[in-house]
């Protein structure tokens, strides 16, 4: 099987390296395309259960909850590179010590970050944020409360699928959503049979099983196979937290981009559209994004491979997988030219009900993941050797103007929730130019050879 995927895309896979990326490659496509499944299977059980309504509640107090992640301040990425960098030098002692640090700061974030809410979650008017009334979701506050609780223990625990990734071992973070998604099935099914899955058992079940999942992860890797880099206090070095803060305030501030072009997508619809839009515009994106997670899948083992083989100087490696990975985007856009046509007969067979997505709303899809999936082969380059400054500024000039555009494109054009798309690509732009000459520029023989 590995041979068979190596041969579709001419990697050499003699090289360990290539091995590892093929064999996580592969493994992480089987199970993130059985995560997908099991997301189509979500989406009927949970508008069955609670309405179009009521879900794009739920996916709108999720998405909020989310940016809770981007307060590690770029500490995970920040890890993610300075441990690649460790285990491909074979320093077991440093990569101790960044893990350990990692874990000490993220959670001194964390704990700092929950004490804050809740000293300002009375004032707080959730259902303001998401434009509904006191009446249609009792205790709204209350919930909104515990889901931010659990979130922020989840982005503690989150760290070991960053481990995962630093050491070339992809298809293990993607086990832990294969793991989450059937346990949600499993739980929700059995709620509905014993006829308890309402709004709230199904927010809480959607929020608490991942963090459950992930501390069972961490629990199991620290005493078997990454037992050497089992944090320990002992291990704590604050003066490494410079190498860890400084490359990672500069993830932090594409991260806080990243949050106000994707995180805010659920509320700008709310309070631009209807919050019943929410739903409409998840279940197309889910649909059409299907491409771009499977181009995610491949690209996730790319990272740790491309720390690796920048610092041991072999770049033609590098530039052979540009190449591959470019074909494959123009290869995905294809398939969602093929979705487009057979969208109205997908819907009816998988929600069992009508779901019209406007031509245009369809068509910004498709540009928005063509500009998405070209952007980030190069930004994940360029993040896993460090070299982002160029990106930084690219990315929070785009991110400044982000909100301002989708708001004028939306109240001043006809164009729609597709405004949200336009706005986003709009903003995506600037950073994909900067990223690929930034890349070119390494990659030449000369530079490379400095750079290492």
């Amino acid at each position: 099987m590995i041979q068979a995927i190596a041969g579709i895309f001419n990697i050499n896979s003699s090289t360990s390296r290539s091995k590892a990326v093929v064999k996580n490659a592969v493994i992480s496509l089987l199970l993130k395309g059985l995560s997908i499944l099991l997301s189509f299977v979500f989406v009927p059980l949970y508008l069955g259960a609670v309405g179009q309504r009521q879900y794009g509640i739920i996916l709108t107090i999720t998405s909020v909850s989310y940016f809770i992640s981007f307060f590690d301040v770029g500490i995970g990425n920040g890890l993610r590179s300075k441990l690649g960098k460790a285990i491909a030098n074979e320093d077991k002692h440093l990569g101790r010590q960044y893990v350990s640090t990692a874990y000490f700061y993220v959670t001194l974030l964390f704990i700092s970050f929950f004490l804050v809410y809740c000293f300002i979650s009375p004032f707080v008017k959730w259902y303001k944020i998401l434009n509904i009334s006191v009446n249609e979701i009792p205790n709204l506050n209350s919930l909104v409360f515990i889901v931010i609780a659990i979130f922020s223990a989840r982005f503690v625990f989150q760290l070991i699928g960053t481990i995962f990734m630093a050491d070339q071992r992809s298809s293990l973070n993607d086990s832990i959503s294969f793991t989450t998604s059937v346990l949600v099935v499993i739980v929700c099914y059995t709620l509905k049979a014993l006829h308890s899955l309402s709004f709230y058992s199904l927010l809480i079940t959607m929020v608490s099983l991942p963090l459950l999942v992930l501390i069972i992860y961490t629990f199991i890797s620290f005493v078997t196979r990454y037992k050497w880099l089992r944090p320990s206090l002992s291990f704590v070095d604050h003066d490494i937290r410079k190498d860890l803060l400084n490359l990672g305030f500069k993830f932090f501030l594409i991260q806080m981009v990243a949050l106000t072009i994707f995180s805010t997508t659920n509320i700008l619809i709310a309070q631009l559209f209807d919050i019943g839009e929410v739903t409409r515009y998840n279940i197309a994106y889910k649909y059409y994004n299907i491409t771009v997670m499977v181009y995610s899948i491949l690209m996730s083992p790319l990272w740790g491979a491309f720390t690796n083989a920048w610092y041991k100087g072999e770049t033609k490696w590098i530039i052979k997988n540009f190449k591959y990975y470019l074909g494959i985007i123009l290869f995905f856009v294809f398939i969602n030219i093929a979705q487009y046509f057979i969208y109205p007969y997908f819907i009816h067979f998988w929600l069992k009900r009508e779901m019209a997505v406007p031509e245009i709303l369809a068509i910004s899809f498709i540009l928005y993941n063509i500009v998405f999936c070209y952007n980030d082969i190069f930004a994940h380059f360029l993040a896993s050797v460090g070299k982002i400054d160029r990106q930084v500024f690219a990315a929070v000039a785009g991110g400044i103007i982000n909100i301002p555009i989708t708001i004028y494109l939306a109240k001043y054009t006809q164009l729609g929730l597709s405004a949200i798309l336009f706005a986003n690509i709009l903003c995506l732009l600037p950073s994909s130019v900067v990223t690929t000459i930034q890349t070119i520029q390494l990659l030449r023989p000369k530079n490379a050879v400095n750079n290492t």
